[in-house]
């Protein structure tokens, strides 16, 4: 029970003694579902899981999950609900009252698996998030395990992507691997679609760098900061324009999204850090940011010169209003995230 490691969480499933509630969640999406995956494959078999499985794409009301968590498994050791997205700050005061004590009583023939793929992890890490998702995951800490799956470190990405690029009948040098791993932000998700494309363009043989540069879209990071400065310079059709480009290279809405509100609160904080009087590195440590993570702060420092802290301020209390309605609204999610960047671009005309 408890905070569990990658390794840790893979020694319990190979033991068969698992948890009545896993907790998933961190930056990195396949991780998050492979071992959710794998976690099902331990509790249900293949064959019983129409009667022992059921999946969620969003939180239930805690009533019908404790039934169903309740009823006895079917020719099977237990039965297994897949809640995806629990948005805790969603529910009102009773349910969240009521998924707390749900969580402390999930009978030993069944397992619940929390999977968090669309929510923000800084809610549950950060020591100035709010109280309410943190009682969700502490609970979760207290009946069951919880794991955090951060980005993978360079080596293992490049050893992943030889390993794919090897099944596909290709190979890649360790130049290679790590430069294509930079490119798609070390993301196994989106590196396993690019290296789908690179192999079925190389079919065998050698995948060089050109390949990469000529078939692998540019960093989303890369195309997101830029489109975060014309916003800030009150080019309004050149970050559309960006944001459109995006859009046409297939990256996802939600992935967009977390990365502009990663860097607006880079932003914010290296704002309230110059404010205080303090270096970049201090700011960098005050609010976590360690090792290579400090450099956000860095490149932040003097882009913040001329941006008010009010106004970062308001542009990230546009992005929370959006956060929540794409955890909640049936409006399209492209729509979401395009209508966020309009009400910021009118925040900075507000502002001059």
């Amino acid at each position: 029970m408890g905070r569990l490691s990658e390794a840790q969480l893979k020694n319990e499933l190979k033991t068969g003694e698992l948890s009545r509630v896993y907790f998933l969640y961190g930056e990195e999406d396949f991780l998050i579902k492979t071992y959710a995956d794998r976690i099902l494959d331990a509790a249900v078999p293949e064959e019983t899981r129409d009667m022992n499985f059921i999946k969620y794409a969003s939180a239930p009301r805690s009533a019908e999950l404790a039934d169903y968590l309740d009823g006895m498994p079917v020719f099977a050791e237990y039965k297994c609900a897949l809640v995806m997205d629990l948005d805790f700050d969603q529910l009102d005061a009773a349910e969240q009252k009521n998924y707390l004590a749900l969580l402390k009583d999930i009978p030993d023939t069944s397992v619940l698996i929390i999977e968090q793929l669309h929510i923000d992890p800084s809610v549950y890490n950060d020591k100035k998030a709010k109280e309410k998702p943190k009682k969700l995951i502490e609970a979760a800490d207290k009946n069951g395990a919880v794991c955090e799956f951060k980005y993978l470190s360079l080596d293992r990405v490049c050893a992943q992507i030889t390993k794919k690029i090897e099944r596909g009948g290709c190979t890649v040098s360790n130049e290679n691997a790590a430069f294509l791993a930079e490119e798609c932000g070390r993301s196994l998700t989106v590196l396993a679609n690019e290296i789908d494309k690179l192999c079925a363009y190389r079919q065998n043989g050698e995948i060089t760098k050109e390949d990469i540069d000529a078939l692998v879209p540019k960093r989303a990071d890369a195309g997101i900061y830029t489109l975060s400065d014309a916003l800030f310079e009150g080019r309004t059709h050149d970050a559309f324009e960006i944001l459109d480009e995006l859009f046409i290279q297939q990256f996802d809405a939600h992935r967009i999204f977390f990365t502009l509100s990663g860097y607006f609160v880079d932003l914010y904080r290296a704002k309230l850090g110059k404010l205080a009087g303090k270096s970049y590195l201090e700011t960098a440590q005050s609010f976590g940011y360690y090792g290579g993570r400090s450099y956000a702060i860095k490149i932040a420092y003097p882009k913040v010169n001329k941006l008010p802290a009010r106004y970062l301020g308001d542009c990230l209390s546009v992005l929370y209003r959006t956060n929540k309605l794409l955890n909640s609204s049936k409006m399209n999610d492209r729509t979401l995230v395009e209508s966020a960047v309009a009400e910021i671009s009118m925040l900075k005309k507000t502002d001059d």
